[in-house]
């Protein structure tokens, strides 16, 4: 198979890769490469919108600390700072690019609410297909400037004397002078999840294996609600939004299950995620009951259209609902500019750890992450000369012997044991049960061999990061955001407080070490 080289490889094509590869394409050669297609990512299912602090009563500094808030206190303070600060800009872009925003009669942009915002701030395209339109409108801008290999699963990132200089796909090796990755997220680990069937973690599993840091791991957000009748088809999710426009989250008996939280439904997802999960669990139903949002089918056509597919009228009947695993807020560890710890490997997106989720993400800063970072990270690559490396195939073989992996647990079997493991609700027994459970696995799935599969690749990918997950849950001792023990329900800011896990490959083992970050924040409005 032929070999090709690059300027930039872009590893994933949802918002964050996308974004990375329009601002660079008219100074680089680059390259999307993506395993399904690039119209097929968990940004382009995304619904709610983006958060930009653009009302006449809004402020950056007001979206800053929902932002902390929601994130229990456990964020890169500066990080959040460009985030907040960068967001109206962002929207100016997107406009820029075409991205049709829903506007009020008087041409405005029409904002909304969701949970855990003080003011209203969710810019949002026809209702709840903001994502879709965001990567609708990146797609037209790069597809004459730059090169997409969709439907190509890359297998391992290539290393030379410590610094990544290609990949390795299912087709052939690619080499570049920079690799971004800008994967997504992990959700398949999962049962039920809003994620794109894709999302299976490969790329904290290809940063893993290559040496680079891991942060966060524990933090997983699993969004309240999921249209519950459909199991775990990923297009099951209900956006936020429709609680912000006032549907309510009710049991069979028409009781309000957030009546006691002064926020009610509006409350952070990992709040309103556990009083589901903890309902659910005691045998009661919940439903989100719409049937006084007006102009629902207008408001949201995405999910007017699952309903009516199922044969339900949100107007007339209640909606079942059940959380599922939607976000990570850690990831690769990167710095302001996207650097990992690993020479030549960059991250952007759900997969970067930037810090500015904290223990529990915001809604609707996901999107706005991907672009910020996207930004501040093509800024550092083209402002810094880089070496080109050439390929020496002696220097990167891969392995060729035969995978001596035997059996591994299905898709299906890693999802019911991290779901009933270490879902929602985690305790020490739970998590020493999971890594007596995947103990005979993680060696086998350490390696990728030239003989394996895309379908045996995604395993091992689920069994490093499953294996990951467990041990930060065990390391952390307290419950913060998406992290709950209930062998340690509160959080503990005396042990905890500004403290973070980074998990890493050293010598063939696994090293989780506690580091301790400095607290920055401005306070001038």
């Amino acid at each position: 198979m032929a070999d090709k080289t690059v300027d930039v490889i872009v590893i994933g094509s949802g918002i964050a890769g996308l974004m990375t590869a329009h601002l660079l394409a008219d100074h680089l050669n680059v390259m999307i490469i993506t395993k399904s297609n690039a119209e097929t990512s968990n940004s382009s299912w995304a619904q709610g919108g983006m958060a930009a602090a653009i009302g006449p009563q809004d402020h950056w500094q007001k979206h800053l600390m929902d932002t902390i808030k929601a994130g229990q206190d456990h964020h890169n303070y500066n990080h959040v700072e460009i985030l907040v600060k960068r967001a109206p800009e962002m929207v100016k872009k997107l406009i820029e690019l075409g991205v049709p925003f829903d506007r009020k009669s008087d041409g405005s942009l029409l904002l909304g609410m969701e949970g855990a915002h003080q003011e209203r701030r969710i810019v949002h395209v026809n209702g709840d297909k903001t994502g879709e339109a965001f990567t609708k409108a990146l797609l037209n801008a790069v597809k004459d400037r730059i090169t997409i290999l969709d439907h190509t699963h890359v297998y391992e990132l290539i290393l030379n004397n410590g610094r990544v200089i290609g990949v390795k796909t299912n087709k052939e090796m690619i080499y570049a002078t920079t690799v971004v990755l800008a994967t997504g997220g992990l959700g398949q680990l999962y049962k039920h999840t809003s994620n794109v069937k894709e999302a299976t973690g490969d790329g904290f599993a290809l940063a893993y294996r290559a040496g680079a840091v891991l942060r966060d791991m524990e933090f997983i957000q699993f969004h309240p609600t999921l249209l519950a009748d459909r199991g775990s088809d990923a297009f099951e999710l209900i956006s936020e939004a429709v609680r912000g426009e006032g549907a309510k989250l009710i049991d069979e008996k028409g009781n309000r299950l957030m009546e006691k939280h002064p926020a009610k439904e509006l409350a952070p997802r990992d709040v309103v995620s556990r009083e589901i999960h903890r309902a659910l669990r005691s045998g009661r139903k919940i439903y989100l009951d719409c049937r006084d949002i007006n102009h629902f089918s207008k408001r949201f056509p995405g999910l007017a259209g699952r309903c009516r597919a199922l044969r339900i009228n949100p107007k007339d009947v209640l909606l079942p609902v059940a959380p599922g695993a939607h976000f990570i807020s850690g990831g690769v560890q990167t710095d302001t500019v996207g650097r990992t710890s690993v020479d030549g490997l960059f991250a952007v997106g759900e997969v970067a750890c930037t810090g500015v989720h904290g223990a529990n993400r915001l809604a609707s800063n996901s999107l706005l992450e991907g672009m910020v970072f996207a930004e501040q990270m093509v800024t550092h690559i083209l402002s810094h000369s880089q070496t080109t490396y050439a390929p020496n195939l002696l220097l990167v073989r891969m392995n060729e012997n035969e995978d001596p992996s035997g059996d591994l647990p299905s898709k299906e079997e890693i999802q019911i044991q991290m779901t009933h493991l270490v879902g929602i609700e985690r305790n020490n027994e739970g998590l020493q049960q999971m890594k007596k459970w995947l103990k005979p696995f993680v060696e086998k799935a350490s390696s990728i061999y030239n003989s394996d599969n895309s379908d045996l690749v995604e395993r091992k990918n689920m069994i490093v990061i499953a294996s990951l997950i467990t041990e930060a849950a065990l390391f952390r001792t307290e419950s913060r955001g998406g992290h709950y023990r209930t062998d340690n329900p509160e959080r503990d800011d005396n042990k905890w407080m500004g403290r973070y896990l980074l998990i890493s490959k050293k010598d063939g083992l696994t090293t989780v070490t506690k580091r301790k970050q400095t607290k920055i924040v401005s306070t001038s409005l």
